[in-house]
């Protein structure tokens, strides 16, 4: 008798390894809840076949913490590179990480050390982000971008910092593949478009501060 799809699988997605354990699984499906709640822009862009891929990769890296770190940490920068392509700043990938090692480490516990292999590798895309810009501010920067743009999407201000940090990185198509949807303005008032353009410029007076020390 056929025990029917596998939980995270996404056709659209090819062929790539997916845990087993039932555990990892839930704690994949928890992780991808957890990661759309906190940033709506995933959810607002994406939609629900967004989320089907999210669910596809987050089962992914869960068989990456098998590998060493190295492999780990090259495959994570190579599925990064594919996102920001398509409007994720690494920062996306970083909070997802750390949120899917906290999941699997809560419902399987005596794995903690082997999970504990993607919490550095997001740790490596938090150094990175906050070579660019120090952490207080970047908060105080997204903090600043939620007043000017008086409401919208929730956290976009995070996203606009990392996509310019990513493409300081190197990666330039971060901050296009973002803004071809943040401002278009048959989705978003002119407003709200002009508070990404006065961010932006506040973004990167800021960047280039710090890359002077």
């Amino acid at each position: 008798m056929s025990r029917g799809p596998h939980p995270l699988h996404n056709s659209e997605a090819g062929s790539h390894p997916l845990p087993s354990d039932k555990r990892e699984i839930e704690a994949v499906l928890q992780a991808t809840l957890r990661s759309y709640d906190a940033q709506p822009y995933l959810m607002e862009r994406f939609g629900v076949r967004g989320e089907a891929y999210s669910r596809s990769d987050g089962g992914f890296l869960v068989t990456l913490a098998s590998n060493p770190q190295h492999y780990v940490n090259q495959q994570v920068d190579w599925l990064c590179t594919l996102l920001v392509c398509r409007g994720m700043p690494r920062f996306l990938m970083e909070r997802h990480l750390y949120l899917l090692a906290e999941e699997l480490t809560r419902l399987v516990p005596s794995r903690a050390k082997k999970y504990r292999k993607l919490e550095r590798a997001a740790d490596r895309l938090r150094d990175a982000r906050c070579a660019r810009l120090p952490q207080s501010e970047f908060e105080a920067l997204a903090a600043a971008f939620t007043l000017s743009a008086g409401g919208g999407i929730a956290g976009v201000g995070e996203l606009l910092i990392s996509a310019a940090c990513d493409e300081a990185d190197g990666l330039e198509k971060a901050l296009p593949s973002l803004l071809s949807w943040l401002r278009d303005e048959e989705h978003f008032p002119a407003e709200w478009c002009l508070a990404i353009d006065g961010a932006l410029k506040q973004i990167r007076s800021r960047m280039g501060r710090y890359a002077s020390l």
